[in-house]
């Protein structure tokens, strides 16, 4: 022990120095290196939230931009219903993956995003049954109008093909009266049922017109309705988008927008009246 106390007493003070240098200098690049680890760490922790985040809000906006269209879709199904000639299966296309695609959105929006969500389809759905129940009663009276033309066009060919025998016969002189006589009353027979399916046409004709009136009235009604109901769910889809800055400016143009369109509407059916 003493020998080594003799021995570091004998090593010359700057040879201490150096040592001693040499030690701050590994310590304090020790240090920098912890430091920068601590850093490195940190940024790429940052980093990786970033990008998830990042994901987070790209998966939200395809989402919810197919929610946005999908519901636009459906409401755009409200005033092609006044369209006695767009079929069940136009409404079935329209509306295909509308209930996937808001499906979802219940997975990646928060609660009060999906409570709004879930509100809007209900109301969407109740109002969409609704009309399609009037609608079948409206479409009931055109078929029996159709069918009614059709019967009318076949009981006048009917008697035109009735007609032309009777002439053919006449040039060729046939004179058997039990013929004309069979003629005579086929040709009466259809006669009465173009007289009884003309009566019936007009009756349903003029049912049709006031019913349908009617019927598309509450289509336009409806669908000014929904709009109406749009924004808790677009500003609350929107919020979770980070693209809420100013929602009221939002709902006031879509109010306006409301309010023209009803104007035109309105007139438009107030000539279809007079």
């Amino acid at each position: 022990m003493e020998t080594i106390v003799e021995f570091i007493s004998k090593v010359p003070n700057v040879i201490w120095s150096a040592i001693i240098a040499s030690c701050l200098t590994f310590l304090g690049v020790l240090l920098t290196n912890k430091g920068n680890e601590k850093r490195q760490a940190a940024l790429l922790e940052h980093e990786k939230q970033k990008y998830q985040s990042e994901q987070k809000l790209a998966l939200k906006k395809e989402v919810f931009l197919n929610v946005a269209r999908s519901f636009a879709d459906i409401l755009g199904l409200f005033p092609k219903l006044m369209n006695l000639d767009f079929t069940q299966k136009d409404i079935e296309t329209q509306m295909a993956d509308h209930s996937g695609i808001i499906a979802k959105a219940y997975l990646v929006a928060k609660e009060d995003s999906v409570a709004a969500v879930l509100n809007y389809s209900a109301e969407t759905a109740e109002a969409f049954i609704k009309l399609m129940k009037e609608r079948a009663i409206v479409l009931d009276h055109k078929n029996a109008i159709e069918i009614y033309r059709s019967t009318i066009s076949s009981a006048n060919n009917e008697k035109d093909r009735i007609i032309s025998i009777m002439k053919e016969l006449n040039l060729q002189g046939h004179n058997n009266q039990a013929t004309f006589d069979y003629l005579n009353k086929s040709y009466e027979i259809q006669e009465g049922i173009v007289n009884r399916s003309k009566a019936s046409l007009e009756e349903q004709e003029s049912i049709l017109k006031p019913l349908y009136m009617d019927f598309a009235k509450k289509c336009m009604n409806e669908h000014s309705r929904l709009l109406s109901l749009l924004p808790p769910m677009t500003i609350a889809l929107r919020a979770e988008l980070e693209n809420d800055q100013n929602s009221q400016t939002f709902v006031d143009a879509l109010n306006d927008n409301i309010k023209r369109m009803n104007v035109a509407f309105d007139s438009l059916f107030e000539s279809e009246e007079a």
